[in-house]
């Protein structure tokens, strides 16, 4: 045998060893509420949020975020981020979860309330536990403090989210096919200012409808437009069949005037009078 291939498989050997004697994942079988499986559901928070922690040592527990809706899991590993090897209770070590009920101390919402000092087991620099997960499905909102047996800590919070409002539902109105345009009560312009006026119609999102403005003492509000300049804006979506239109302008001189809207074929046509003021 060549000392070339001698020296690979006794480096090979060295790193099998290192392996099997670095191993850090673990099974729990004394507390059936750690690495819960995931059900169709839960899920693991995909945002990310910190909170101030009670401990330097609290980053050695490593978690995606601080902060947890009601019913998501949370998950989280334990890893030996210092120079010393850490004394854990238990064999292997679990954790617990305290909660403050309301007179300032901390109570146990899961796990012992204690850890198991009849066994130990150590964590050595740089190596990990194994991936714990619980599920807060039932749990109230609040601070809650994850206690692990290497004399660990670190605080999430589990907050509720509001109750999603329902899908607003349209009334039926088949009967409600005449075409129609409202516009808006209009305040009071100043000259020389741009303004926008505005309204609803049941033409669809997209149709352009057109309007004008003039003067009061201009012509009559009935006659025809003549050769008046109009101006096109498109209708907006809205919902349960009623769209929205606005429409800008700027108005030089001061007085009462109209502005009257209708689509192209002027098969509905709205027409209101505003007041326009010196600047």
């Amino acid at each position: 045998m060549t000392p070339f291939r001698t020296t690979g498989i006794l480096f090979l050997l060295v790193l099998i060893i290192t392996l099997l004697a670095g191993c850090t994942s673990f099974t729990d079988e004394k507390n059936p509420n750690v690495n819960v499986s995931l059900t169709p559901g839960q899920s693991v928070t995909s945002y990310h949020a910190t909170l101030h922690q009670p401990d330097a040592r609290s980053d050695y527990v490593k978690m995606d975020t601080d902060i947890y809706n009601i019913g998501e899991v949370v998950e989280f590993v334990v890893t030996n981020d210092g120079s010393r090897t850490l004394d854990c209770s238990g064999n292997p070590p679990t954790f617990s979860v305290k909660f403050q009920p309301g007179h300032g101390t901390w109570a146990t919402r899961m796990g012992s309330e204690k850890p198991n000092e009849s066994e130990k087991s150590p964590l050595m620099p740089g190596a990990s536990t194994q991936v714990y997960r619980f599920v807060t499905t039932g749990w109230d909102p609040g601070r809650y403090r994850i206690v692990h047996d290497c004399g660990l800590e670190r605080e999430i919070l589990i907050r509720s989210l509001p109750a999603a409002i329902p899908a607003a539902t349209c009334p039926v109105n088949a009967s409600n096919t005449t075409p129609w345009i409202i516009i808006d009560t209009i305040d009071d312009q100043y000259a020389a200012r741009p303004f926008t006026i505005q309204g609803t119609t049941n033409f669809p999102a997209g149709q352009e409808i057109q309007y004008t403005i003039f003067s009061v003492t201009s012509e009559n509000t009935t006659s025809s437009p003549g050769d008046r300049d109009f101006f096109t804006t498109a209708v907006q979506e809205g919902s349960c069949g009623t769209n929205t239109w606005s429409a800008l302008g700027e108005i030089q001189a001061t007085g009462e005037f109209f502005i009257r809207v209708s689509d192209t074929g002027r098969n509905a046509t709205a027409t209101k009078r505003f007041t326009v003021f010196p600047p």
